[in-house]
């Protein structure tokens, strides 16, 4: 499994960069919904719009990891590509609620 993240291919980034923000999102959400249902009996203790925001940050650790690694170019910029498009996306989601 760890040799298929080893190759340098646009792909394994953009797959790679793909997944992991929606599992990361997905962990951290239930995590907020848990300790906030514990804690304050319900009131979240983080909006899902900073979930969603943190998760997409998360994904530049990968970002970080390819692109300082030599010949691992290609899957830095796929990684790169999704990231943005995932930010692009989220500024559009969440300010189209406040217009």
């Amino acid at each position: 499994m760890m040799k298929f993240l080893k190759k340098d291919s646009y792909w394994i980034g953009i797959g790679l960069a793909a997944i992991v923000p929606v599992i990361i999102y997905f962990i951290l959400h239930y995590t907020v919904v848990y300790f906030s249902e514990k804690l304050t009996n319900g009131i979240p203790l983080i909006q899902p719009h900073n979930v969603i925001l943190v998760s997409i940050f998360l994904n530049l650790i990968i970002f970080y990891r390819y692109i300082n690694k030599k010949d691992y170019d290609k899957s830095g910029r796929g990684v790169m590509i999704i990231t943005f498009i995932y930010t692009i996306i989220y500024f559009i989601w969440r300010f189209a609620f406040l217009a």
